[in-house]
């Protein structure tokens, strides 16, 4: 049987503005290939892989201030990971253009899931059933289609320190919708321990404000607002999101 991590060991995940961005990370050991005893000793001792499954929420948050309130959300992102003991093949990655789901009722978001669909940084074989194909799309729980809308994820060529770049594709003002254990990549433990720590890092460029309540004339110059929203973003939510937005720790020691 795969060795697996204690669900005890495992920090709590940080989402710092859990509104605006949800992230847990699942590994899940992948079970070693088994070979006819009279090969066993041809065959060198395997190196424990662990695939990740990535869960992501983007939505919208607001943001209460003295003498009105903001809402805003994300047009983008960078998810870092710092990995020792160990490395994610460039070819194991996820990349490409994906369908972030649109949840219909309440119960379709993250924090409603089963417990088994909210692990975070857990590696547990009761988690195998999983959507291990990498699959996005998810049932409505209410019976009606959902709507969907497109991300684009591209990867950056390291394989100690890997990064994904999201980016709404269809030109919508900010990403909007949930992928659901989806995966992003297979571990190569090296070396024990083993550790990674996954950071969802943004820049001023990747905010958006998408609703002003209260803070000045409806009737504003369009020069003006795009000042007023550039203050806003530097001064108040680049220190809400430094120097991440959300982090998830797995440790992995064999």
């Amino acid at each position: 049987m795969p060795s697996s991590i204690s669900p005890l060991s495992q920090p709590e995940p940080e989402n710092n503005c859990a509104d605006c961005l949800y992230m847990t990370l699942t590994g899940i050991p992948v079970q070693p290939v088994e070979h006819p005893d009279y090969l066993e000793f041809l065959q060198p001792f395997p190196m424990p892989q662990i695939d990740l499954y990535l869960t992501l929420k983007f939505s919208q948050q607001w943001e209460s201030l003295p003498q009105g309130r903001i809402q805003f959300g994300l047009k983008g992102g960078a998810l870092r990971l710092r990995v020792e003991g160990g490395e994610i093949p460039y070819e194991s990655r996820i990349m490409g253009s994906l369908e972030l789901v649109v949840p219909t009722v309440e119960t379709d978001s993250p924090a409603n899931l089963p417990i088994r669909d909210r692990i975070s940084g857990e590696l547990d074989e009761s988690t195998l059933d999983l959507q291990g194909n990498g699959a996005t799309e998810q049932p409505s729980l209410n019976g009606k289609p959902n709507h969907y809308s497109i991300c684009h994820i591209t990867t950056k060529v390291t394989e100690e320190n890997p990064a994904w770049i999201f980016e709404e594709e269809r030109g919508q003002p900010v990403l909007n919708g949930w992928l659901n254990q989806v995966k992003l990549g297979t571990l190569n433990v090296s070396a024990l321990p083993c550790r990674l720590d996954a950071t969802f890092e943004v820049s001023r460029r990747d905010i958006c404000l998408t609703h002003v309540d209260r803070l000045w004339s409806p009737d504003i110059s369009r020069n003006k607002r795009a000042v007023l929203d550039r203050l806003i973003i530097q001064q108040l939510l680049e220190r809400k999101f430094k120097p991440y937005l959300s982090r998830v720790e797995l440790h992995y020691d064999g």
